[in-house]
């Protein structure tokens, strides 16, 4: 399927549990394997991708999850994931958490989000990490290591990439990397200050942004200093060992929430360039860790 989004075209194929198995490629994602409806977004081969030379061969290609706004699965959050395979050569999966219902309408998307069964997504969501970090059934078991998953989200998916990290921290088989845009999760959903202790994470927030107790700088502040003492509490160790920049809150001046999105319909203003800056502190962030030798 291709969908036009501006001047580019995002090379995307819609998948689910019907769609017919294909041989085996390390470099590609089995869609019968995957437990529900998404959205498989690769990297556009003529590009210069950083991961390339950079996975061993008996590794499974990255996979980073990409988590959708309130709105459901539209142009923007499949641009964002094209954007984020085309400057990792990681595979983006956009899980469809609304079924199929795309909304541009504020009051609708609210609706959506509210009646969004939260801690059941995350069920599903940890179902579908499993099933990415396994090879699949006809790989060659001996030869193709675990395939190593990161998430990043927007808003509402922002708040859902924190709770699956905190979520697979508890597990043997933590994510790799986590990214968060202008969303925290409910304290009643997940603890997400025990993130630092065993996946590298970053979140992002505009210093203008109103959405109390979820996105706002107080909140930004709040959740730095939880990973902070987290960290403290590990004698300085972050995730995987001693790191500087394993668990960062950034606060992006002159900027609200959503800022990052394209159309521009909820940014204030682009101070410097920062919605490019960011970008690239997100890719050098998801290759650092998502990278196999």
């Amino acid at each position: 399927m291709l969908l036009n989004h501006g001047l580019r075209t995002l090379r995307v194929s819609s998948i689910n549990m019907q769609t017919s198995r294909r041989m085996f490629s390390k470099d590609s994602i089995d869609a019968a394997a995957l437990p529900f409806k998404a959205v498989i977004v690769t990297p556009h081969s003529s590009l210069p991708h950083p991961l390339h030379g950079s996975t061993a061969e008996n590794t499974l290609k990255p996979a980073v999850i990409v988590l959708q706004e309130w709105w459901g699965v539209n142009d923007q959050i499949v641009s964002h994931a094209q954007r984020i395979a085309n400057n990792t050569d990681a595979i983006a999966i956009i899980p469809d958490l609304y079924n199929g219902k795309v909304t541009a309408d504020s009051e609708e998307a609210k609706h959506l989000m509210d009646n969004l069964d939260w801690p059941d997504a995350l069920l599903n969501l940890e179902a579908l990490v499993h099933a990415l970090q396994k090879p699949p059934a006809d790989a060659p078991p001996f030869l193709f290591k675990d395939r190593k998953v990161g998430s990043i989200g927007f808003c509402m998916g922002g708040a859902l990439s924190l709770a699956l990290a905190a979520r697979m921290a508890e597990k043997t088989s933590p994510l790799r990397a986590c990214v968060s845009f202008y969303g925290t999760p409910s304290v009643k959903l997940i603890d997400v200050s025990k993130i630092p202790s065993s996946t590298p994470v970053q979140a992002h927030f505009g210093a203008l942004d109103d959405k109390l107790g979820f996105s706002d700088i107080q909140t930004a502040h709040k959740l730095a200093e939880s990973w902070d003492l987290t960290v403290k509490k590990l004698g300085g160790a972050h995730a995987h060992g001693f790191h500087s920049l394993e668990s960062n809150v950034f606060v992006h001046e002159g900027v609200g929430h959503a800022f990052m999105n394209e159309n521009g319909s909820s940014k204030v203003r682009d101070v410097g360039g920062e919605v490019d800056k960011t970008w690239e502190k997100v890719f050098k962030f998801l290759v650092e860790h998502l990278k196999t030798v």
